[in-house]
């Protein structure tokens, strides 16, 4: 009976609560950073009234902001507290930040940490770029589970028959058909062996990423740390070095916040 109760209360939500966050994430991405009432309720399926509604609320505790001049809606500046707040109280992103340093100051790549958000999202919440001519990132950027060297570290540790609908329903940067799945499973059997993934140009046209998950109980996978360059200043074969590199730091990451 408990087990059920629990099972009823994970289940349970609040709709405004959802819509408010999903209106907050939408600000946040760059095509929609200053967007009308219209504009936000069309692209969240929302009716206008109660978007306006949730966003009058959020303007109330500057959570957003409204640009009278442009009859718009941008992220507010108490966003910026709380994020701060947010960084000071997630212990894993300061013990985090040394490794990233440590690969980007050995490889000469941009290195990032990436977080599950929900079940099928990915986002970035930390960074440190290199130098010169390293590849730029924002933390915040969001991506599909199914994207990306980051994405297969959480894809390889899934039930396989939720990875398998994952793959099948997700619309990540192109459609999967049914033999890209099963090359998808060969590099996944790969990355068990390996304790890494490289991606060389198949995700995006002229980037390389090198990524390795980090277990924060056991196999349970709810992040991952990558490092990436331009597919032009590395050799394929070198990029096998550096994902032993970048292993060995998932791995100490691992054992550090066990004991968190």
């Amino acid at each position: 009976m408990e087990k059920q109760k629990n099972k009823e209360k994970r289940k349970y939500s609040v709709p405004a609560v959802e819509n408010a966050f999903e209106i907050l994430k939408l600000l946040s991405r760059n095509r929609f950073r200053e967007s009308t009432v219209t504009e936000i309720a069309n692209a969240l399926s929302l009716s206008p009234a109660t978007c306006f509604r949730i966003l009058q609320s959020l303007e109330g505790i500057s959570i957003v902001r409204y640009l009278e001049d442009k009859k718009r809606y941008t992220l507010g500046p108490y966003l910026v507290v709380l994020g701060e707040r947010a960084k000071e109280h997630l212990d894993y992103i300061n013990i985090i930040i040394p490794h990233l340093e440590n690969l980007t100051r050995r490889t000469g790549m941009t290195s990032i940490l990436v977080n599950k958000i929900g079940e099928k999202k990915l986002a970035i919440v930390a960074k440190v770029e290199a130098n010169d001519f390293g590849v730029s990132v924002s933390v915040g950027r969001h991506f599909s589970i199914t994207e990306g060297s980051f994405g297969m570290c959480f894809l390889a540790y899934m039930d396989k028959s939720k990875r398998e609908n994952l793959l099948k329903e997700e619309q990540a940067l192109k459609n999967l058909n049914g033999e890209e799945i099963e090359v998808i499973e060969q590099e996944i059997n790969q990355i068990m062996q390996t304790g890494y993934h490289i991606s060389n140009g198949e995700y995006v046209k002229g980037l390389c990423g090198i990524a390795a998950p980090i277990f924060s109980n056991g196999e349970k996978v709810e992040m991952s740390i990558e490092v990436i360059a331009f597919t032009s200043q590395y050799e394929k074969e070198e990029l096998h070095s550096i994902g032993d590199l970048i292993k060995k730091e998932a791995d100490k990451i691992s054992d550090k916040i066990k004991i968190l």
